[in-house]
């Protein structure tokens, strides 16, 4: 009968950890701390050096809107939830939601430079021609409506 080794998780990390030398260990804790400081350049901490995450108060004072509006366009300003409950919490990064306001006023001025006035006067808007012929429209004739006592008075007297 042979004796068999156990076989676990615990088994083969003492195999590994015992195979390891000096220099290996040095290897990687050189390369930890090289993925860890490129981490940090790449995406920097909230101690001003990046744009941290402000809510909708804030977020509404900065672009010069009301919190109520920060609220309905989230979704447009890169809205970051946190949690999942009925009603969670909102978080705005402030560069990504300037972009995103900027961009709808752009959008704006376009459509507005688009249906505004064709030079015919002030006021007056431009038309716009169907893109098939459309059936004229008449007014309906004014029917009055009539009691039921009158309609049958109307109706027996009618000839």
């Amino acid at each position: 009968m042979t004796i068999r080794e156990p076989r676990g998780a615990w088994t083969r990390v003492r195999r590994v950890a015992g195979a390891l030398t000096p220099e290996t260990i040095e290897q990687i804790a050189r390369r930890v701390a090289e993925l860890l400081s490129h981490k940090r350049s790449t995406h920097p901490d909230a101690d001003g050096s990046a744009a941290c995450l402000v809510d909708a108060d804030q977020l509404a004072t900065r672009l010069g809107v009301t919190r109520a509006w920060v609220y309905e366009h989230a979704s447009e300003l890169g809205a970051i939830t946190l949690g999942d409950g009925p009603r969670p919490r909102l978080r705005f990064d402030p560069e990504i939601a300037a972009q995103a306001l900027q961009a709808r006023r752009r959008y704006t001025k376009a459509v507005e430079s688009r249906e505004t006035y064709d030079g015919l006067g002030a006021g007056r808007p431009r038309r716009r021609r169907a893109p098939v012929p459309l059936l004229p429209v008449h007014e309906p004739k004014s029917r009055r409506i009539r009691s039921a006592s009158r309609f049958a008075f109307h109706r027996r007297n009618r000839y």
